[in-house]
Parts: structure tokens; sequence; C-alpha cells
């Protein structure tokens, strides 16, 4: 018997002995070797454009949403005391449309679907604004209607864009066949980069066209309500992907209370509720009493026009730091990013406990504030939107309604908290508004303190719940292959 000849013989016979479900996966592997290298440009082609279709939406999201910032920022600079109840009426619609409604929404219409009827409603809330400015005989009736229809809107919006967004992450995790977790990272980066840079643009359109050219409010707002209708119709272009199998089961009701029962039933989104908490109170601390107070105090300014700039700043810096985020989370994980994030909220308001004095203060510190509070919002924007999408991947609708639910409620509460925190007597932290009310400012900036640093906390032991239902799923599968193996040999 010659070399060969027998080198064949022991093969075979190794393979006559060998397990039939043994001798199938080598057969399998032997044909996934031949196609490998074809198969894996495919999937990178694939992924490709499951990436450019990411951007896209990603582009007409951001336009849409940022025309919304842009005229939320300006509601009562340009309506007075109707801006202010308007932006009231927009939050309050918002929050709740994320516990009663806005899960069934998306459940129902597909992602895709749902993103495009919530921008629809945005076009009326941007429309809104243009018509109080013609028509200021109704300018309250129009401004209110309009907000309540927006919040609604928010609320189908950010649901929706969740649940997208967890989708397309999956899709390019497989066509690359790596990690879910790498996906979501590297996508929210992407996505929150173009999502604050268009909002830099949008929020200084108003700035710079009223100074170069003669235009009055009401093309400035037109201009924004067209951005919004046209951003919605190139939405149809856009990949719609499968919808999850539909559970006909399952109630209205049932569908409708996916937030509320993901916060009650998964004991990890109550430790995540810091988080979007630290962020909520932030925003409410720096827009009502830094934009409002500090900045007057600082630098001299009495008509505000410095907040335009600075505001454009954080939302500059955001944008930056998100993409920075988005490639260091694939080597670092989230953990420390966001760690990170609730340490830069937490510092947006500790100088202040440290030097109340404002006439101590100067324009470098506030720089260092509002970069402060652009990096935590990052974090906010792109990282912990891909960790919800991680650990809440089997409840995708509810989990991003959680963090609606969870933001919108702490920031009316800041809102609130700003000018419901009085004080008898000017002292070191009982700060003189510019109405002449006197306020307590202490114990808002000791709240931001303190919700930043048991956000900390609190996400690293939903993590590491996270982590147990890890290792109880591989156990569990590692079980049920030894079984299957021993049944086979059987």
């Amino acid at each position: 018997m010659t070399g060969e000849d027998s080198a064949r013989y022991n093969s075979e016979d190794v393979n006559q002995t060998m397990p039939t479900y043994q001798r199938m996966a080598m057969a399998d592997d032997d044909d996934a070797m031949i196609g490998r290298e074809t198969h894996d440009r495919t999937d990178v082609r694939a992924a490709h454009r499951t990436l450019l279709n990411f951007v896209f939406m990603s582009i007409l999201f951001s336009a849409n949403h940022a025309s919304v910032v842009a005229c939320l920022a300006l509601a009562t600079a340009r309506l007075g005391a109707t801006g202010a109840w308007q932006s009231g009426i927009l939050y309050l619609t918002y929050t709740g449309s994320a516990i009663m409604g806005a899960t069934y929404v998306v459940k129902k219409l597909g992602a895709r679907n749902s993103l495009i009827a919530g921008m629809l409603l945005y076009c009326c809330y941007v429309g809104c604004f243009w018509l109080a400015t013609v028509w200021t005989e109704q300018e309250r009736a129009a401004a209110y209607i309009g907000a309540a229809i927006g919040g609604v809107g928010a609320g189908f919006l950010w649901t929706a864009q969740g649940a997208y967004f967890s989708k397309a992450s999956e899709e390019h995790a497989r066509q690359l066949d790596q990690s879910t977790s790498l996906s979501t990272s590297y996508l929210a980066g992407i996505f929150a980069f173009i999502y604050l840079g268009e909002e830099v643009l949008l929020r200084s359109l108003s700035t710079l066209v009223l100074e170069f050219s003669s235009v009055n409010w009401s093309s400035i707002f037109g201009t924004y309500s067209l951005l919004t209708i046209v951003s919605t119709a190139g939405m149809v272009f856009i990949h719609k992907y499968p919808d999850d199998a539909p559970n006909e089961a399952a109630s209205a009701w049932f569908k409708i209370s996916a937030a509320g029962r993901l916060l009650s039933q998964d004991p990890k989104m109550k430790y995540m509720i810091g988080l979007n908490a630290a962020f909520g109170f932030t925003s409410a601390f720096l827009n009502s009493y830094v934009n409002g107070e500090v900045v007057r105090v600082v630098l001299d300014d009495t008509d505000s026009k410095y907040i335009g700039a600075l505001t454009a700043w954080l939302s500059g810096v955001a944008a930056i730091m998100s993409l920075v985020f988005g490639k260091v989370t694939q080597k670092t994980g989230k953990g420390p990013i966001l760690t990170l994030g609730a340490l830069c909220f937490c510092f947006v308001a500790l100088p202040f406990l440290i030097q109340p004095d404002l006439q101590r203060w100067n324009g470098a510190w506030l720089i260092l504030i509002y970069t402060l509070h652009g990096t935590g919002r990052a974090t906010f924007e792109g990282t912990l939107k891909a960790t919800f999408a991680d650990y809440f991947s089997y409840e995708k609708e509810g989990a991003f309604a959680n963090i609606i639910l969870q933001n919108g409620l702490s920031s009316a509460i800041g809102y609130v908290l700003t000018f419901n925190l009085l004080c008898s007597e000017p002292s070191r932290y009982c700060a003189e508004f510019r109405d002449g009310t006197l306020h307590d400012v202490f114990s808002f900036e000791l709240l931001v303190v303190a919700t930043s640093l048991l956000a900390i906390a609190g996400f690293w032991r939903a993590s590491m719940l996270y982590n147990q239902e890890g290792q109880n799923s591989e156990n569990s599968d590692v079980t049920e292959l030894l079984e299957n193996e021993q049944g086979i040999s059987t």
C-alpha cells in the first residue's frame, strides 16, 4: 500500500468511525472554506450599503429635528410668555406619548413608517411658528396646538429612531460577523455626530440670516418649515426593515404599556434611570440658571447675545466627542465612557457649589462649563442609546420609550424646581434673578451632583446584571449542547 493509499484509508477509516453529525459538520466547514472569500466580499458590500442607508436616515432625521430644536430655542425670545407655555406643553405631551401610545404606534406601523409619522407631526409644530408669526391674532392658539401635536410626534419619533437604530445595528453586525455591541457603538457615534452637527448649523441659521440680510422672522420660520417637509419626504427612500413577527395574542394595551412593563419587570431598567435623570437635571440647570442668569452676570450680557455662541459651542463639542467615543468604545467598552459622561454632568454644577460668587467667574470658566456639558451630552446621544440597544434588545420600542420617559420627566421637574426653589434673603447660595426674585440654587446644584454620582453606581449595577444574564445564557447553551450530544451518542 502506497503512502497516498494509506493516508486515504486512514482518513476514510476515521470518517467511518465519526458520529454522523461530526462528519456533516466537517463537510459544512469544507463548503464554507470554498466560498468564504466570495461570501466575505458580499458581506462587506452589504454592510457598506447598510451604513450608507443609516447615514442617509440620520441626515434626514437630524435636519427635521434640528429645525425643531432651533425653533424651541427661539420660542420664548420671539413669543414671550406664550413661548414659555408652548415649550411646557411640548415637553408634557412628549413625555405622555412615551408611556401612552408611542410603543404601540411603532410596533403597529414599524420603525421606518413611525419615523415618517413622527416627522410629519414635527412639521405641524414648526409650521405653527410660521403661522403664529404671520397670524398674530391667533398666535397663542397656533403655538399651543402646534406644541401639543409636536410633543406627540417627538414621542413617536425618538421611540422609532431607537428601534430603527437597533435593527440597523443588528443587520450591520450580522453582515460583518461581529458583535452587535461593536456595531451599536459605531453607528451611535455616527448618528450623534450628524445629529449634533446639523443642530449647530440650524441653531446658527437665524443669527446668520438676520446679520447678513434683511429677511423677517416669518421667512426664517418658513425656511425651517420647508426643511422639515423636505426631510420628511426623503424618508420614504430609506430602507424599510422587516417588522418583528407580530404577537397577535397581545392586546393593544399590552403594546401601549411596553415602557412601563419593562421598567417594572426588568431590574436593569431601574438602575439606568440615573443616567437619564442626570442629563435631564443638568440640562434644566444649564438652560435655566446658567443661560438665564450666570451668563448675564459674568459676561455683562443683558441682551443674551452670547447665548447662541455658547450653545453652538456646546453642540459642536458634543458632535466631535460623539465620533471620538464611537471609536473609543469599540476598545474600552461603553462603561468607562458613560462614567465619564456622568462625571461631566456632575462638574457642570459642582463649580457653582465650590464658588457661588459669580463676580469671581470669567469667560474661560463658562466655556469650560459648556464644554463639560457638551461632552456629557455626547455620551447621552450616542453611547447611552447604544447601551439601551444592547441591554434591552428584546424590547426595543419599550427601551427607547423609557429614555423619553425618564429624561423628559426629569427635565420637566428640573424646570419646575428652577422657579419654585425660593429663599427669603440674599446669601452665597440664594441668588437674585433678573426679575428680582430670590432662588435657592444650592439645592438644585446639589441635586445635579448627587444624581450624577448615583447614576454611575446605578449603571455599573445594571452592567453587572447584564453580564450575569449573558453568563447564564452561555451556561444554558452549553448544557443543551451536551444533552444533545449525549442523545445522539445513545
